[in-house]
């Protein structure tokens, strides 16, 4: 005869949790269709980064994710609806954090270290999100897709480039070439680190990546 606290101890042999606590599939019936909509969306992105999207089919997004086949559809028809969503959605998280760091910042190389600093931060905290962005061939799988230098985010990057030209804070006249200077290098370290090519973690180091970025192109 077990005891309460036997009973209480003793693991589900099939989800290998405790008996006293909800399974992983009892916890997933329990979240929200957007949350789960969510989940379905950051998994497959991670699937997508790791094995590339040809090789990632929504049986292996049910298997990952927990989903079911029937919630995955009810919320994306086919493959390439939930890629083009994993897309906007990875560019809209990005350009949101990226207007949260402009807040209060008015000198156009302080616009300029936002961006910087948002990549670095999203390299440490969120790979998966910068591996999609810097590695992923987005017009392979997806049909009349915007490079990613004509996104929002780095629109937006141009318009404050464009800016510090009118200012004189930029030397060259080509904005645009000012934007491959800066944003090369910032983009370059965090290809890098994604790599495990530089050991240190880029906000420790983003001083001096961000004066070499802003001393490339300053009047």
């Amino acid at each position: 005869m077990t005891t309460g606290r036997e009973s209480a101890d003793r693991q589900d042999p099939v989800s290998g949790t405790k008996a006293s606590e909800p399974s992983p599939l009892v916890k997933l019936k329990r979240i929200g269709r957007e949350e789960k909509k969510r989940l379905v969306v950051l998994t497959a992105r991670r699937l997508f980064v790791e094995l590339g999207y040809h090789n990632v089919s929504i049986p292996a997004i049910v298997k990952t994710s927990g989903v079911s086949t029937g919630a995955i559809y009810s919320y994306f028809p086919n493959k390439e609806a939930l890629a083009a969503t994993i897309h906007e959605q990875t560019l809209e998280d990005f350009h949101t954090r990226f207007l949260q760091r402009l807040e209060g910042r008015e000198a156009t190389c302080d616009k300029l270290r936002a961006f910087a600093e948002v990549v670095f931060e999203l390299t440490e905290q969120e790979p998966e999100l910068m591996e999609y962005l810097l590695f992923m061939r987005h017009g392979e799988f997806m049909q009349g897709c915007s490079p990613i230098c004509f996104t929002r985010p780095f629109q937006l990057v141009q318009a404050i480039l464009k800016e510090g030209v009118e200012r004189g804070d930029i030397l060259s006249d080509e904005f645009f070439v000012a934007g491959i200077a800066f944003t090369g290098v910032i983009l370059r370290a965090s290809e890098l680190r994604l790599k495990c090519v530089l050991d240190k973690p880029l906000p420790e180091i983003s001083e001096q990546l961000i004066a070499h970025a802003w001393k490339a192109i300053s009047a």
